[in-house]
């Protein structure tokens, strides 16, 4: 605001209390000038209004102060509940757990002999009934999470025992065709673990007939031994082998040059040892010499 239309707060309370709203005298003059003490007010009022616009918090420190007032006040009820549990548990302070168990045992019993009694047998067949149930369920919450569990170590023991025969066989890597990964999909039924040894089978598991894998004296072949009896077992076997035949083996062309030496099957004595020089490359030599 423009310092001529500034007025002091205390000049507008002092025109208030002498009826003149536009900060002139009752003789119509010019407006008057500020007290001392209205100048010393205002001073003290712009003071006090940039002191709060300076300790004002920006909004991320606002978000972050409301965040701590919350904990504070989740901490507090998380107390004052704790307390409320340790001063319920201080009334059974000297109880003995088993002694309760015992008494409502007790009174469960009583309650069905007086049942019995009066010949209310439903309401006591009822009560049995939901006791059983309640048993029963219990009972199969205990079996199912033991179920889960010892199948989790199966799967554990598989992977330590079968996976690793199945990822480190040799025979798997240089004699077949398929990585260690599908054999094992393709072939991990045929293995048990049994002993703690990896026992191979002709058959996967729940297979009708299965049986061991043996050797002439009865017992349980080796895991390599037992993939390739499984393999070559398989009709499939002639694209799951690598062919142990090597590029031109058997053939009798020869390159331009050299000599094609015959069967020596089909040679008398001296051919074989006519062969057997020519073979290394003397036959001319000789044939000089003679």
């Amino acid at each position: 605001m423009h310092p001529k239309f500034w007025k002091f707060p205390g000049a507008a309370y002092r025109d208030q209390a002498t009826g003149d709203e536009g900060g002139k005298s009752a003789g119509g003059g010019g407006a008057a000038e500020p007290t001392e003490a209205e100048k010393a007010a205002a001073a003290d009022a712009a003071a006090a209004k940039v002191a709060a616009d300076a300790g004002k918090p920006t909004d991320a420190e606002a978000k972050l102060l409301k965040e701590v007032m919350q904990k504070k006040e989740a901490l507090k009820v998380a107390e004052a509940d704790a307390a409320a549990a340790k001063a319920r548990l201080a009334e059974f302070d000297g109880v003995d757990p088993a002694e309760i168990k015992k008494l409502l045992s007790e009174r469960k019993t009583a309650e069905e002999a007086a049942l019995a009694a009066k010949g209310d047998f439903e309401t006591l067949k009822t009560r049995m009934a939901e006791e059983h149930t309640k048993v029963t369920t219990a009972l199969q919450d205990q079996v199912n999470a033991l179920t889960q569990q010892l199948a989790a170590k199966d799967r554990i023991v598989d992977e330590l025992s079968v996976g690793t025969q199945f990822s480190q066989s040799a025979f798997i890597k240089d004699e077949t065709t398929i990585p260690p990964a599908k054999a094992r999909a393709l072939y991990g039924a045929h293995f048990d673990l049994e002993d703690g040894k990896v026992v191979g089978y002709d058959k996967p598991r729940g297979a009708a007939g299965r049986a061991p894998l043996v050797d002439q004296l009865g017992n349980n072949v080796a895991f390599e031994d037992a993939m390739r009896k499984i393999i070559e077992a398989d009709p499939d076997k002639d694209s799951l082998l690598r062919s142990k035949v090597k590029p031109g083996a058997g053939s009798t062309s020869a390159a331009p040059g050299k000599v094609v030496t015959p069967p020596a099957a089909n040679l008398n004595t001296t051919s074989k040892i006519a062969a057997g020089l020519q073979s290394l490359n003397l036959l001319g030599s000789v044939n000089q010499v003679a």
